[in-house]
């Protein structure tokens, strides 16, 4: 498949956990994988404004396709980052999906998550 293969399996894992929590509105399921450190301050009244705008611009979920993988922005709080892009086919319109992960004291976080139409 590629070079980033189980981290793309990771990403992955990490992107059906959080469409899974915008479709239920559920704020703890969405940020479970991220670093406390990169949402300080993104409050559950936050992100239910986002599902909100994302489900009146884009509708409902339905499916995505791999595209690739980017470098991350590597710093110290995010050695080990790589990003994936996915395009993403929603009921009204598509978009792209960008995830960043990275790899901290063995444990693997999200510390980006953008959808792009």
């Amino acid at each position: 498949m590629g070079e980033h293969t189980e981290e793309l399996e990771i990403a992955e894992s990490f992107l059906s956990d959080m469409l899974n929590a915008d479709h239920a509105g559920d704020f703890e399921g969405f940020i479970k994988h991220f670093d406390e450190a990169d949402i300080e301050g993104f409050e559950e009244s936050n992100f239910l404004e986002d599902v909100e705008r994302m489900r009146e611009d884009l509708g409902a979920y339905k499916s995505r396709f791999y595209l690739g993988s980017l470098n991350g922005f590597k710093t110290e709080n995010h050695p080990k980052c790589i990003r994936f892009v996915w395009r993403a086919t929603y009921e009204k319109n598509e978009a792209l999906i960008i995830v960043g992960i990275h790899e901290k004291n063995g444990t693997w976080y999200v510390n980006e998550n953008v959808v792009s139409k």
